[in-house]
């Protein structure tokens, strides 16, 4: 790593990865199954709770820690701290909402509002870090992108129910692009604590 920006947005969505895939491992009936559910599954249950505050919190907090070492007041490097921020505060209304949407209706709503929100930035960000990168792979990763969020708008009006499956295809896709495009940016920008 050229920079500890750059490190720790790879480290929020490696921790993101890690600890989702324990949650998956911990419990995975309520999202491997005909019917799946989404990962907020996850946070409303004692035996995988913390993990799952941990796989939405860490991400949070490093890219919070990443947005405030970039330092460049270039366009893209000001568009790309935007981006994070508008990540953060996504993740933490997704996290906050988890824990009480089981509650009722109106705040199961909120949580699918949030969520669609979350869904829609990340395939918005997708396609400007995709400008920024422009590669072959990075190609193939916009399209896995684009690919979940039709997947996840046929599960919404109920064509199909695979909430987790375009959860993964979609943050997945989107983590690596967001690592990619750190990287690119990294290398043309002044970058606060660089080692």
């Amino acid at each position: 790593m050229k920079s500890r920006a750059v490190a720790f947005v790879t480290y929020g969505q490696l921790l993101l990865a890690l600890f989702l895939a324990l949650c998956v491992a911990l419990h995975p009936g309520f999202v491997l199954k005909a019917d799946e559910g989404g990962m907020s599954n996850y946070g409303i249950h004692a035996k995988t709770a913390a993990a799952y505050t941990l796989s939405l919190g860490l991400p949070m907090l490093f890219s919070f820690l990443a947005a405030r070492l970039i330092l460049g007041e270039e366009y893209s490097v000001s568009q790309f701290r935007l981006l994070l921020h508008l990540y953060v505060w996504l993740l933490f209304f997704t996290l906050v909402s988890t824990y009480v949407y089981s509650l009722n209706t109106a705040l199961r709503d909120v949580h699918i509002v949030i969520g669609a929100a979350l869904a829609i930035f990340q395939v918005i960000a997708s396609v400007w870090m995709f400008q920024l990168v422009r590669r072959g792979f990075d190609r193939a990763l916009l399209m896995i992108e684009l690919v979940g969020f039709v997947l996840a708008i046929l599960t919404i009006v109920g064509v199909l129910h695979v909430l987790f499956l375009t959860q993964v295809l979609t943050s997945g896709a989107f983590a690596v692009l967001l690592v990619r495009s750190a990287l690119r940016l990294d290398a043309r920008s002044t970058v606060a604590g660089t080692t």
